[in-house]
């Protein structure tokens, strides 16, 4: 259950007061994630670090109740508080370190205390334009936006990033200086470079899901204007389709943006191998991705995720020419896979890209090159020796 907007309205302007009667705890790192509504990405990985740290003191706040039941069992008493309550403004007050991922309104209408050092970790990699980068456009936003913007992130101290070309995006996009850049890595991307595939995931995820040899995720990205058309083929024939994972006894794991909703029964119909794998059912995706053999998508920054561990990708781009909110990339020279306009060609690229997983491999390099200067899985270290370095300032 999720704190009520009166509640949280309430509250907001309690926060502008407690940060005059409240002194500061600078071993104290308040992080969230996901408009506080989430509990997953960069700031989970640090969360989950900064547990048994000598001396730094982690703090997760969420307006969501049964994520902070969950944290405390699972991590202890205190670890988690409502942050539309007395004690999560007082936790937050106090903070000597703030860390969010998708800007300062990861806190609903809490005011961030001015002496804190705030640090945005973000959630992807930049392939899509916004904010400052306007949709299929160079001009500026209206002075609405702007105000929107300077709001949401004039406050932000340090921005994390993983190489130069995605340092250059974000500052564009944000209008934030590149020296408040952090070139650490991205945390989550640990969890690809050291992780462990978790072989019982899928038992436990969906325990009637048939035996297979290869699993396949198709994950595209958020449309605010349109829903987004799976499976966008003019020859698009279901039984066909089911008949081919079938018989290469491959599972198909659909996985909906968190802002869109899956209507899972309309593919189940044809094959119990086509399986709802919506952030819900498995909330952090490098879990799937440690199982996947395939990716398949569009414009989602998950492809070049891949990439760390060498996952095949394939592309629906359906929509290039009028997706909404147009890309910061050349897409046609960038994507390590083909693209891919008719199910007659999805499935024979399936097939090439399963079994011969070195034909993109230049693109794969390319690709890495460009989107990651680190990829030795040290990230989080780097992150975390930085907040001890400010520790005192």
């Amino acid at each position: 259950m999720k704190t009520s907007y009166p509640v949280q309205w309430l509250f907001g302007l309690f926060s502008l007061f407690f940060p005059l009667f409240s002194g500061l705890n600078r071993q104290k790192v308040v992080l969230t994630s996901f408009h506080c509504d989430g509990y997953r990405g960069n700031t989970k990985v640090l969360f989950e670090k900064l547990i048994n740290h000598t001396y730094l003191k982690p703090v997760w706040l969420s307006r969501n109740r049964e994520i902070v039941s969950h944290i405390n069992q699972y991590y202890g008493e205190e670890r988690a508080f409502l942050a539309h309550s007395l004690r999560g403004l007082r936790e937050l007050a106090t903070a000597n370190f703030i860390l969010f991922t998708h800007g300062t309104s990861d806190f609903p209408f809490l005011k961030l205390p001015s002496r804190a050092l705030k640090i945005q970790t973000y959630h992807g990699l930049p392939t899509k334009r916004g904010e400052y980068m306007r949709p299929k456009t160079d001009n500026r936003p209206n002075f609405i936006l702007r105000l929107i913007f300077w709001y949401r992130f004039r406050s932000i101290n340090y921005f994390l990033s993983s190489s130069p070309h995605v340092k250059r995006i974000f500052s564009e996009r944000f209008s934030i200086p590149r020296q408040n850049f952090l070139e650490t890595g991205f945390p989550c991307y640990d969890e690809l470079i050291k992780g462990e595939p978790d072989n019982t995931l899928v038992t436990k995820a969906w325990p009637d899901a048939p035996e297979y040899e290869k699993i396949i995720l198709y994950a595209p990205t958020f449309r605010k204007l349109k829903k987004t058309k799976w499976f966008p083929f003019g020859d698009y024939n279901p039984e066909n389709f089911a008949a081919f994972l079938e018989s290469n006894k491959y599972l198909l794991l659909l996985r909906a943006h968190p802002n869109e909703k899956l209507d899972i029964s309309k593919f189940r119909r044809y094959s119990n191998r086509i399986i709802d794998a919506s952030q819900h059912i498995v909330e952090n995706i490098y879990d799937l991705m440690l199982l996947t053999d395939l990716i398949v998508t569009d414009y989602s920054s998950i492809f070049i995720e891949g990439v760390l561990i060498d996952i095949p990708s394939l592309f629906l781009p359906y929509d290039l020419d009028t997706y909404e909110r147009g890309l910061s990339f050349n897409y046609k020279e960038l994507v390590p896979g083909a693209i891919v306009n008719s199910q007659k060609q999805f499935l024979e690229e399936i097939q090439y890209s399963l079994h011969d997983i070195n034909r993109n491999r230049e693109k794969h390099e390319k690709l890495k090159n460009l989107f990651y200067s680190c990829t030795d899985g040290q990230s989080t270290e780097r992150v975390i020796d930085f907040l001890e370095k400010n520790l005192i300032r």
